[in-house]
């Protein structure tokens, strides 16, 4: 696993230039379980007065596919109810998230629900390559959200929010982690991502620290 890095509100490109510097780490890495990385086992009062220095964000190599699972920590200045709010009104993702063109509930049903997002998944000079898959939900309130792949393009889609109260339940321990195969987004695309794997990486972690980064800020606001 690559050692985490406290991350001040840098800009996303800035922040994938620091972490491409662990993919050879991760690349020689023994595949790890899903609930990785290891600091978000760390006492969470603790945890969250590190996260009022910045977000923290760390890549493991996971399952045999050996994809990378892009985790970020941040601390939101709102309750775990607030936050679980900003997370699972997914129509308003496609109004936060700037690669986002769609995102729509197809089903809910108890403590799940089904969703369809249509996201750019590559730029390439003057040409723009999007996609679209499902998503299943399966909720914990509010304390968790695994996410697991239904049906698209993009492959092996998978994750989880965690929310942990801190600061007598105020403030809240944000962790998203999620991983998915971009390249099975189209033979062109997979075709461009052979030539340069560091940039799977790039866009996974960058498009995890957006999507917390503007849930945490909904959250905030409310």
């Amino acid at each position: 696993m690559a050692n985490p890095t406290s991350l001040k509100r840098l800009p996303v490109a800035a922040i994938c230039a620091i972490i491409a510097v662990a993919v050879a780490v991760c690349a020689a890495a023994a595949p790890a379980s899903k609930e990785a990385p290891s600091w978000k086992h760390m006492d969470k009062q603790a945890l969250a007065r590190l996260l009022e220095k910045g977000e923290i964000a760390s890549v493991d190599v996971v399952g045999p596919e050996k994809l990378e699972l892009c985790s970020i920590g941040i601390l939101a200045k709102a309750p775990p109810e607030k936050v679980w709010r900003a997370i699972t009104e997914f129509d308003d993702y496609e109004k936060m998230m700037p690669d986002m063109s769609a995102a729509k509930v197809i089903e809910r049903s108890g403590n799940t629900a089904l969703v369809e997002f249509t996201v750019t998944v590559l730029k390439v000079s003057m040409l723009t390559i999007s996609t679209d898959y499902v998503l299943k939900y399966t909720f914990d309130a509010p304390r968790r959200a695994d996410i697991s792949w239904v049906s698209g393009k993009v492959k092996n889609v998978s994750g989880y929010w965690e929310l942990y109260p801190v600061n007598g339940g105020k403030n809240t321990v944000v962790i998203y982690s999620i991983t998915s195969d971009l390249a099975s987004a189209s033979p062109l695309v997979g075709a461009a991502l052979q030539e340069q794997p560091a940039t799977v990486m790039s866009i996974n972690l960058s498009s995890a620290i957006v999507l917390s980064r503007v849930v945490v800020d909904k959250a905030e606001k409310l």
